[in-house]
This record gives C-alpha cells, structure tokens and sequence, in this order.
C-alpha cells in the first residue's frame, strides 16, 4: 500500500463489518465447553514484562512487519517494553 486511505474510507470499512448487529446462538454446546475449560479467564493488563516475555520467542532477522522494525530492536529496546504494552492494553 503506497497511500494510506483517507479517515473516511477506513470508517466506511469497519462500520461495515462491525456495524452491523449479529445475533449469535448463546446456547451453542461450545460455549459452555469453553466455560468448563477456561472458568477463571479474567483480562489482566498487559505491562512491560509481557511485552519482552513475548518477544523473547520471537526470530531477531524475521522480516520485520509494517513498522519495519526488526525483533532485535524491540529485544534490545528494553525502554519501550512499557510503551509497547499501553499501545496494546
């Protein structure tokens, strides 16, 4: 992508997926599996230590992604551990 799309397209795109109302089955047999398997599953926020236990699996020369950043600098980067984690929390 050379150009990034305008506000409005970006909005246009999401509201198209997540604007619409979806009813879902709440009695489904999966559900209730999940439940049994998963019945303490809280959200916890994600801090610094997270963010380097996560990258340090990850490749150091792996292509790097959009950001064009390579995993050895954001291993290496300790500083921005705590950054990283509150752009994802």
């Amino acid at each position: 992508m050379k150009i990034a799309p305008d506000k409005e397209e970006v909005e246009k795109l999401w509201r198209e997926i997540y604007g619409k109302e979806f009813k879902y089955n709440g009695e489904a047999h999966w559900i209730g599996n999940q439940y049994q398997q998963n019945p303490t599953m809280e959200w916890s926020p994600v801090c610094g230590k997270d963010v380097a236990e996560a990258l340090r699996t990850t490749l150091n020369w792996k292509a790097p992604g959009r950001d064009q950043i390579a995993d050895f600098w954001l291993k290496q980067l300790t500083a921005t551990h705590k950054n990283l984690a509150a752009q994802i929390d």
